[in-house]
């Protein structure tokens, strides 16, 4: 399999404090002894986005299970750079973590940061996300051939946005381009969060996003799904057909998964796989995974960084593909 086709399936600076989330001061007996009674999780996206959800929807369940305090912080901007920078200058003793996804590998890899994702100790994965193709309500575009089509018919008219020039759904677009030879504009953003202001103002056509961070413009019917990219139709939207159904051979599987700083104790490691297969199998936890057609996917830390430096390797060939690294 070559780079690029194996690319197309992905294991897809303001600084503020978000929240506290209460926790107990007594651990549940299944959970392992921990050191420190709060805890701060950052995330690279804004409020509301992506990133800020998984970890409300982590501490949500997961502090009064380990009587943990939780906060959770946004260190935004360079998409991610700021993040990793913090993570790296923090204190390594278990008390500072990061929510990532796979945005610190792709800045890493199209960008010179201080600090890449070789810098960071991958802890634990807890999930796959479950990424879509979406438009306006009122587009014409009703599924992803008509988006073809639209393309082929106004070539150079069509407006793809997505979030930073380093963002996961960028791949999406630019292997739209290269696989089906489609002549678009990919508009990128500040962040996942000012992409779908632009596609809900008009601004761009159409976008990708997970079903977490647009459920409820879902819901609320201000947009459509045109796509899923996954390899099979998803169990919460049965009649959303794949990307794959409709002709181009695009999946983004996401990884959702907190991560460290190089130099954090052993014993902080095995404390967090714990808590983190323990969180997986918590039915609170278990329906919101459900509700936001989210997959489970523990790994431990070693299969994390496995996983994390296969990605980093097949993306890096992938760009080089593209045209958007030498």
């Amino acid at each position: 399999m070559t780079g690029f086709k194996k690319a197309l399936t992905v294991l897809l600076c303001g600084f503020s404090l978000a929240a506290a989330v209460a926790a107990p001061a007594q651990a549940s007996p299944e959970y392992p002894a921990y050191p420190h009674k709060t805890v701060t999780l950052i995330t690279s996206s804004n409020p509301g986005g992506g990133g800020d959800v998984f970890l409300r929807q982590i501490t949500k369940v997961l502090g009064p299970k380990w009587g943990i305090n939780f906060i959770v912080e946004s260190v935004a901007g360079s998409g991610g750079a700021n993040a990793m920078r913090h993570i790296v200058d923090g204190p390594k003793d278990g008390t500072l973590f990061y929510g990532v996804s796979t945005q610190h590998i792709l800045v890493s890899l199209l960008s010179n940061p201080p600090y890449k994702y070789t810098d960071l100790q991958p802890v634990a994965n807890l999930i796959y996300d479950a990424p879509v193709m979406f438009v306006r309500k009122d587009s014409p575009i009703k599924s992803l051939g008509d988006l073809m089509a639209k393309m082929k018919a106004e070539p150079g008219k069509v407006k793809y946005g997505v979030g930073t020039a380093a963002a996961s759904d960028r791949v999406v677009a630019e292997t739209l381009k290269k696989q089906l030879g489609l002549d678009f504009v990919i508009a990128t953003h500040d962040s996942g969060g000012a992409n779908l202001m632009s596609l809900l103002g008009g601004a761009v056509d159409v976008s990708t996003g997970d079903v977490a961070e647009i459920r409820q413009h879902i819901d609320s019917g201000e947009v459509r799904t045109i796509a899923s990219l996954t390899p099979e139709r998803l169990t919460t939207m049965p009649d959303l057909p794949t990307a794959r159904e409709q002709g181009a051979d695009m999946i983004l599987t996401r990884f959702r998964g907190i991560v460290g700083a190089k130099g954090l104790p052993a014993e902080i490691i095995s404390a967090w796989e714990v808590a983190i297969k323990n969180l997986l199998d918590e039915p609170e936890y278990k329906e919101i995974i459900k509700q936001n057609s989210m997959i489970p996917a523990y790994l431990n830390s070693k299969d994390f960084d496995r996983v994390t430096n296969e990605l980093a390797a097949d993306h890096d060939r992938f760009f080089k593909e593209v045209g958007l690294k030498k």
